[in-house]
């Protein structure tokens, strides 16, 4: 999560501190190199929490989100881990082809949801229901239909439980793809904008290129000056004349 990116930050800053802080020590009081080192280390959480804090607040502002939803989205996301791994461990009780399918099914789209919620954890807010509700029904309804499908001499009544259990799943994988498809809305709606807005680009392009060829088919025509004609009347010039 963006804790990470706020860690290793806040290390960078903090371990140049630690190592001039110990140098710093080991020149100016000339002291044990075990109280050389304890100044170290408190040179290194002096500069890490308040670097590490002030990194991971930055980030958490662009998110739009508090560090109090921050950090219970960060226990929600603990606890779907743990969950996801048990759903991963029920492969091996796996019977049929297509109930491997469908578990394969599930266990992708519960990956996909956690590992979007993780990259951007506001999302979380969008998709509640996913980790209050339909995770923990994904890998429980699993979990006992594969203990029971593995049992031998099934009645026909249980046959038919199996059978409906298995509908059951597979509406539950359609309820986990809506809350995806929920979660992704936005992203969608943003996808809808920059659709439009390369058209409308495309839209003006396409008329200046119109306009453009228009300009260049058009000729100008220049006006021919009339030119008036001269008479010369040399009878009358010599009669002036004389």
């Amino acid at each position: 999560m963006k804790n990470n990116i706020s860690h290793w930050f806040a290390s960078l800053i903090s371990v140049p501190v630690a190592l001039v802080a110990g140098m710093f020590s080991m020149i100016a009081f000339d002291i044990h190199l075990v109280f050389d080192m304890m100044i170290a280390a408190g040179g290194f959480f002096a500069a890490y929490f308040p670097t590490q804090s002030i990194s991971l607040n930055s980030q958490l502002q662009k998110m739009g989100i508090t560090k109090s939803e921050y950090r219970y989205v960060k226990s929600q996301l603990t606890e779907a881990r743990e969950k996801i791994k048990r759903l991963r461990q029920s492969y091996k009780n796996v019977r049929t082809l297509k109930d491997a399918r469908l578990i394969y099914d599930i266990n992708r789209l519960v990956r996909t949801v956690y590992q979007t919620v993780e990259n951007d954890p506001k999302l979380f807010f969008n998709i509640q229901q996913f980790f209050h509700s339909n995770l923990d029904s994904a890998v429980n309804t699993i979990e006992q239909y594969l203990f029971l499908y593995k049992m031998p001499g099934k009645t026909k009544e249980e046959k038919v439980k199996l059978h409906e259990t298995r509908i059951s799943l597979l509406e539950l994988k359609r309820t986990i793809q809506s809350n995806l498809s929920s979660m992704n809305r936005n992203g969608y709606q943003a996808l809808e904008v920059e659709k439009d807005f390369i058209k409308l680009n495309r839209k003006r392009s396409t008329s200046t290129m119109k306009l453009d060829n228009t300009l260049d088919k058009q000729k100008v025509k220049l006006k021919k000056k009339e030119k008036e004609p001269v008479y010369q009347n040399r009878g009358e010039d010599d009669e002036r004349g004389k």
